[in-house]
C-alpha cells in the first residue's frame, strides 16, 4: 500500500469518527474562512489601529514605536477645547437630517410614480437613474459651475426671469443647502430603484382587496404601501444615514469646507488635520467618535424602524 493511499484511508477514518453536524459546520466555516481572514486584515486591523494610534501623538513623520502615548488626551481636546470640531459635526448632521429626508422622500414619491402605466417608463427611470452611476467629483464640478453667480445656468434663468442673482455656494446661509440639493440629485435614482423594487414585492392581491372594502387612495398608501415598504424604508434611511454622515467629496470639491466653515463636514475636517496639519492621532480620535456616532445611530434607527415580528 502506498503512502498516499495509505494517508488517504487515515483522512477518511478521522472524518468518520467526527459527527455529522460537526462535519457540516466545519465545511461551512471553512467557506466562509476567506471572507472572514478578508475582515479581519482590511477592516478589523485597521479599525484596531485607528484607535490605537488615536491615543497617541503621531504626526506621519517619525516611526510608529516611538509616537508618544497621550491617552485621551487627543478625545479631551475635540469635546472640551476644540470649537471647530463641534461646528463640523453640527454641520454634518444637518446636512444628514436634510439628505436623509429629502432624498428618501423624492425616491418614494418617483417610485410611486413610475411604477404606474406611464409613458416611457423604463426611459424615465435609466434617466433618473443615470446621475448615480456618474462619478461625484464629475457632478460637483458641473453643479460649480450651475452655481456660479457670474455665468451659472441658474444665473442665466434668474436674469430670464428678472429676479437677482444668487451667491449660492458662496453665501454661509445658502452653501449648505447647494450642497444638499447636489446630494440629493445625485443619490435620488439609486433609492428610486430601491424603493421600485421593494413595490414590485408588494402583492396586487392586497390593493385589490383594499379597493373592494372601499379604501382610497391615501388608505392604500398608508396601510398597504408604508408597511410592505417596512424593510425597504429601513435599508434606505440607513443606508443614506451612513452615507451622509461621511460625505467628504461633493463638500471638498464645491467649497472646500467654506464659507467659513459653513459647509465644513467632519470627514473634511479630519482630513485636514490629518494631511495638512500632520496631527493624525487627533484625526484617527475624530473618526473613533463619528464611528460611535453612525452605530448609535444606527441602532435607533433598526430599533424604530424594523419590521414587526
Amino acid at each position: 500500500m502506498s503512502y498516499s493511499v495509505a494517508r488517504g484511508k487515515l483522512a477518511e477514518g478521522v472524518l468518520e469518527r467526527i459527527p455529522v453536524r460537526r462535519r457540516h459546520a466545519l465545511a461551512g466555516y471553512m467557506f466562509i474562512a476567506p471572507a472572514l481572514v478578508f475582515l479581519f486584515v482590511f477592516a478589523l486591523l485597521p479599525f484596531l489601529f485607528t484607535i490605537y494610534v488615536s491615543l497617541h501623538d503621531w504626526n506621519m513623520l517619525t516611526p510608529i514605536p516611538t509616537m508618544p502615548f497621550v491617552g485621551l488626551s487627543n478625545y479631551t481636546y475635540l469635546i472640551t477645547q476644540d470649537p471647530l470640531f463641534w461646528q463640523t459635526f453640527v454641520n454634518t448632521v444637518e446636512f444628514a437630517l436634510g439628505d436623509v429626508v429629502i432624498s428618501t422622500s423624492l425616491g418614494l414619491a418617483v417610485a410611486l410614480l413610475l411604477n404606474t402605466r406611464v409613458r416611457l417608463r423604463g426611459l424615465w427611470r435609466a434617466v433618473y437613474f443615470m446621475p448615480y452611476v456618474t462619478s461625484s467629483i464629475a457632478i460637483s464640478i458641473v453643479w460649480a459651475n450651475i452655481y456660479n453667480p457670474s455665468y451659472g445656468l441658474l444665473d442665466g434663468v434668474f436674469q430670464l426671469l428678472n429676479l437677482p442673482s444668487q451667491p449660492f455656494l458662496s453665501s454661509p446661509g445658502q452653501a449648505l443647502i447647494s450642497v444638499i440639493i447636489v446630494s440629493v440629485w445625485h443619490g435620488l435614482g439609486y433609492y428610486m430603484v430601491i424603493f421600485l423594487a421593494g413595490l414590485q414585492n408588494i402583492p396586487a392581491e392586497l390593493y385589490e382587496a383594499a379597493k373592494v372594502d372601499g379604501a382610497g387612495a391615501w388608505h392604500r398608501f398608508r396601510f398597504v404601501t408604508v408597511p410592505g415598504l417596512r424593510p425597504t424604508l429601513l435599508f434606505v434611511v440607513v443606508v443614506s444615514t451612513l452615507s451622509s454622515l461621511q460625505v467628504f467629496d461633493l463638500t471638498y470639491v464645491l467649497t472646500n469646507g467654506g464659507p467659513v466653515n459653513a459647509t465644513n463636514t467632519l470627514v473634511l475636517y479630519m482630513y485636514n488635520t490629518a494631511f495638512n496639519f500632520l496631527k493624525m492621532g487627533r484625526a484617527t480620535a475624530m473618526a473613533v467618535l463619528l464611528f460611535i456616532v453612525i452605530f448609535g445611530m444606527t441602532l435607533v434607527q433598526l430599533r424604530l424602524l424594523r419590521e414587526r415580528e
